[in-house]
């Protein structure tokens, strides 16, 4: 079982910023991993066979299914961190993105992501809460990741999505990309 696929399901839906124009940059995906400072996080997801593969320049497909072993409800939260990251060193930087919010809110208030997902997928409808545990698929949706604005400082960064229940950390990846 990989727990780096949490990030593959909802690295997607933390792009809110995306912007579909061809960028002056290419999006290299690094690592993909889970979070080792957090244990027993087979208790609140089965990741099943997500896989992410790069298609063409700034695109990725996302395919496979994963399993909410529980509801997610308002009481569970996302935080989706993005740092600058010193790739020889292996040392996170400043930051320079931070959004943390009820896991609800976080999916209905996406109108970009999570409604083109939906579509290529058995995901429930926006609006429903508790989202309801369950098993999930995701067939081939293509992930444009210019989610950074034309002027981006070139250089490795690192994505830091965590689950959280009453605060607590329970599942967690980390990625590192590079934009060239």
């Amino acid at each position: 079982m990989e727990l780096r696929h949490l990030f593959t399901c909802f690295l997607p839906i933390t792009l809110v910023l995306i912007c579909r124009a061809e960028k002056p940059y290419n999006v290299e995906l690094n690592t993909f991993e889970m979070d080792q400072t957090i244990e027993n996080q087979e208790k609140w997801v089965e990741w099943g066979t997500l896989r992410m593969k790069k298609v063409s320049r700034n695109k990725f497909v996302v395919s496979g299914d994963f399993e909410f072993k529980l509801n997610m409800g308002d009481q569970q939260k996302i935080a989706l961190m993005a740092f600058t990251y010193n790739s020889n060193a292996k040392k996170r930087g400043p930051m320079v993105l931070n959004v943390h919010k009820p896991f609800c809110q976080f999916i209905n208030e996406d109108k970009d992501t999570y409604p083109q997902i939906q579509k290529v997928s058995n995901l429930p409808e926006q609006g429903k809460c508790p989202f309801p545990k369950g098993k999930y698929q995701i067939d081939n949706y293509e992930m444009e990741t210019n989610f950074l604005p034309d002027n981006a400082p070139k250089g490795d960064y690192l994505l830091q999505l965590t689950m959280l229940d009453n605060e607590i950390p329970v599942a967690g990846l980390e990625a590192t990309v590079t934009l060239t």
